[in-house]
């Protein structure tokens, strides 16, 4: 069903309520969340929980050890519950992430152009489109300026359909054809037009689309988290297979029984594996997030946060970003006042003080200069600014007069249209003047043509203006250099203006590369690297078009960089899209389209926010690769001491049972393993530079190192107890509290840049919580024997408990020392894509 309506002050506030209760929102059909049940579920098809829910079964039923195979079963359950917990507790950041980038639409309401929740659009609304907007729902056209949409993801065609203003009904053909609709979704990509909504949400055209899909696409850390978890998996599993085949051989001798051979490999092969490593991070990915989202740095994909922490440069946009983005005409120089202002008025697009900050300053200030443009005055054609061109063209046409044409822009770009002579030369020698003061400044002039590239021009004047910096911006630059982090400013005003600015802010302004300099180097291919290496110099660009922001953003990616760029205009998004971060700038400025490209939205465009988000990405990156590695060397550091202690203590039978090795996953992969990733490092977390990814070789390599430091020592206590003729309950038993002690610590290690026990290891409280609820969890099921029981545990003499303390004691030494000669003993580099150095290390990489 279509509803139009002709009235140009749209719906009324009442009947715009009455039609949302009618239709609903308007938005696309989502995949409604899994039930607890098929949660629960999946949890139960892993592969491993499969053969860990046989294995309790046979206990309990088969065997009849009713207090194994209960443990084992509860032990099941418990993790069960921790995953469907940490899956719900991700599901629901998200969702909540998913509603702050929420759309809005302009749409008119009582005669009033509104912003409003793109959901809350309705069938019958007015609504308003420009360039850089998404479509909030399928429209048709009443009015359209020049009007482009990009529709490929409805049509697949490439190239944007050109729009019509229309009153009829019914248009057919394919979607291509209907030139004057609008359909929810597209993107304007030139142009403005007016259009009344006709369907909303599942009834729209992608809603069909939309309808007939569900489900979700994890993140690329997600996804790479698993993929390294299975990885794991298939070490496990060989593992546990290794421990079968040598078990075979005690079994021919009567030294121990197939069944518990089975059930210690099939333990061991599920104790080793992380299987709650992309769940958890995930959700402290989401939770910090959302944290972010409070301090006005909405991520809209999670892997953006890891990105963000790692950045070493920001590109980053004057207007908006380092300016407060509010201008005011400072100073003008006019051929003809009466005439300037008039052509300010006409050359503008703002309505009722809404639109673009440089055509609501020139309005402002034509109404202040009390200019009006004639009665009856009509647009005929217009050509919207570009940033490529750097210029807007109008004709208007009033009653018995001719067309006009006025063209607004940047002075070199519209004073080469002018005719020569000695006013264009008067203008041309002002302009200096004022861009040394750092003001913006824009030429206006004006010819009796209805040519949109008529040359020839009568020059009007000059119009400059001032943009207030904004008082967070030179702190914002200082940060940024105390954290390592380069920023480089980029501009399409005169290169003047962008050196006064840069210098206010703390920017070094040497070298300033201007668009005209570039150009120089542009031709044949062999100019490339010349272009890029100019690039990667830059302290300031100016008068830059949009192919020159993409081009910086590769040739600092060549260079090793992870680059941050930020954006808000429809030609930004290239650059968004290509950045390691694409920082999109929201506000009245900011375009759905520029949205859409990035990864991360700034809510008030303020560069002093983006450091906010480096700080957090920088403490979150920190957590995520403690926690991967806490939860990698422990895990490694188990199944070392099984295939040891299987190959040096036959009377053992298996070193630990399966129940004692799903015990010590229980306690010590989860509550330390959630900490660490709420975890607030000491000190500034700017400080935490740039490593390198979270799973790289070197890494890996430490990891392995200190789970042979960690297997070795808990060995040589379990020795000891053997040799001191304990019985083999007291010899597991003290094998279980030596790798928990030793486990635990490395919770620890991991969090350390330097040495584990630096200056205020203790104030993270959600960590030192953890080591201590853990550790008492463990006292208490050896000394007390009814607790223990169950697990097989029993109390172990006194000289267990130092012999623990004291394996846990040299982890934390061995460990240091590994730290240490990872390191070399003095900083390092990290080297970027391309192998160069990229930023130097402060200390350790996290998790190291």
């Amino acid at each position: 069903m279509e509803i139009s309506v002709h009235e140009p002050t749209g719906l009324s506030a009442q009947a715009a309520s009455e039609r949302l209760a009618e239709y609903g929102p308007n938005e696309f059909p989502q995949p409604r969340p899994p039930r607890l049940p098929a949660r629960a579920a999946r949890q139960l098809a892993d592969p491993m929980s499969i053969l860990l829910l046989i294995a309790g079964l046979v206990t309990l039923l088969v065997l009849g050890e009713i207090p194994e195979g209960a443990a084992i079963l509860t032990i099941l359950l418990v993790n069960v519950v921790i995953g469907v917990s940490q899956e719900a507790k991700a599901d629901h950041a998200v969702r909540a992430l998913r509603t702050l980038t929420a759309p809005m639409a302009k749409v008119v309401r009582d005669g009033v152009v509104r912003r409003v929740p793109a959901a809350e659009v309705v069938p019958g609304d007015v609504v308003q489109v420009a360039a850089g907007d998404r479509v909030p729902a399928d429209a048709r056209l009443s009015q359209a300026n020049a009007l482009a949409v990009n529709e490929s993801m409805l049509t697949g065609e490439s190239l944007s359909s050109d729009k019509r203003a229309s009153r009829a009904d019914g248009a057919g053909g394919t979607l291509a054809d209907r030139r004057d609709e609008l359909f929810a979704g597209t993107l304007v990509v030139r142009g403005s037009g007016v259009a009344e909504v006709t369907r909303t949400g599942a009834r729209t055209e992608m809603g069909r689309i939309a309808s007939a899909l569900g489900g979700g696409v994890k993140g690329p850390l997600a996804v790479e988290l698993a993929q390294v978890s299975r990885r794991i998996g298939l070490v496990a599993v060989v593992a546990g297979v290794v421990v079968i085949l040598i078990g075979l051989t005690r079994v021919q001798r009567g030294e121990a029984a197939l069944l518990d051979i089975i059930l210690a490999g099939v333990a061991l092969a599920i104790a080793a594996v992380p299987e709650s490593l992309a769940a958890a991070v995930t959700t402290a990915l989401a939770l910090g997030a959302q944290r972010m989202a409070a301090l006005g740095v909405i991520v809209r994909r999670l892997a953006a946060i890891e990105a963000l922490g790692a950045t070493t440069v920001i590109a980053t946009d004057k207007t908006g970003t380092l300016t407060t983005g509010h201008l005011t005409v400072a100073d003008q120089v006019a051929v003809s006042e009466s005439d300037l202002w008039r052509a300010a008025l006409r050359c503008n697009d703002a309505r009722d003080n809404l639109g673009d900050a440089v055509d609501v300053a020139l309005a402002v200030a034509a109404e202040r200069h009390g200019v009006r443009l004639p009665p009856g005055e009509e647009r005929l054609a217009v050509r919207p600014f570009d940033a490529e061109t750097r210029s807007m063209a109008v004709i208007t046409a009033a009653a018995g007069e001719g067309p006009l044409l006025t063209v607004k822009g940047a002075p070199e770009v519209v004073l080469s249209r002018c005719v020569p002579g000695p006013e264009p030369e008067r203008l041309a020698r002002a302009v200096p003047g004022l861009a040394h003061r750092g003001l913006r400044v824009l030429t206006l002039a004006g010819l009796r043509t209805d040519d949109l590239d008529a040359t020839g021009l009568r020059p009007l004047g000059l119009v400059a203006l001032s943009d207030e910096i904004r008082p967070s911006a030179a702190r914002a630059v200082a940060d940024c250099r105390a954290a390592g982090i380069r920023v480089v400013m980029v501009t399409g005003d005169h290169a003047d203006t962008a050196r006064a600015i840069a210098g206010e802010v703390g920017i070094d302004a040497d070298p300033v590369v201007t668009g005209a300099a570039l150009q120089t180097l542009e031709g044949a291919d062999g100019d490339r690297p010349k272009r890029f290496a100019r690039l990667r110099e830059a302290a300031v660009l100016a008068r830059v078009d949009p192919g020159t922001k993409l081009d910086l953003v590769r040739a600092l990616r060549e260079d090793g960089q992870v680059v941050a760029m930020t954006g808000d205009g429809v030609n930004d998004a290239p650059a968004l899209r290509n950045a390691d971060v694409g920082v999109a700038m929201a506000g009245e400025e900011g375009t759905d389209v520029a949205r859409e490209a990035a990864s991360v939205v700034v809510t008030n465009g303020d560069l002093g926010t983006i450091v906010v988000g480096v700080r957090e990405g920088r403490r979150l990156r920190h957590n995520v690769a403690s926690m991967v590695g806490y939860l990698l060397t422990g895990n490694l550091a188990e199944i070392l001491i099984v295939l040891a202690g299987l190959i040096a203590w036959p009377d053992l039978v298996v070193p630990l049972l399966p129940v004692q090795l799903l015990w010590i996953n229980l306690v010590l992969d989860g509550i330390p393993a959630i900490a660490l990733g709420v975890d607030r490092p000491a000190g500034d977390p700017l400080a935490l530079r740039p490593t390198g990814g979270l799973l790289s070789w070197p890494v890996l390599t430490r990891i392995a190192l200190r789970a042979v430091a960690v297997g070795a020592l808990v060995f040589a206590a379990v020795e000891v107890a053997r040799r001191l003729g304990w019985s083999e309950e007291q010899v597991r038993s003290q094998a279980v509290l030596a790798l928990v002690f030793a486990r635990l610590t490395l919770a620890y290690v991991v969090r350390a840049r330097r040495r584990t026990f630096e200056r205020g290891w203790w104030r993270s409280r959600p960590v030192l919580v953890a080591v201590t609820a853990t550790a008492a969890l463990q006292i208490l099921v050896t000394v007390i024997p009814a607790l223990g029981a169950p697990l097989a545990l029993v109390p172990v003499p006194p000289a267990g408990w130092a012999m623990a303390l004291g394996a846990a004691a040299l982890s934390v030494l061995a460990c240091d020392m590994v730290r240490s000669g990872g390191n070399g003993g003095r900083r390092r580099t990290h080297r970027g894509r391309a192998g160069t150095p990229a930023q130097a290390l402060n200390g350790n990489p996290p998790g190291s």
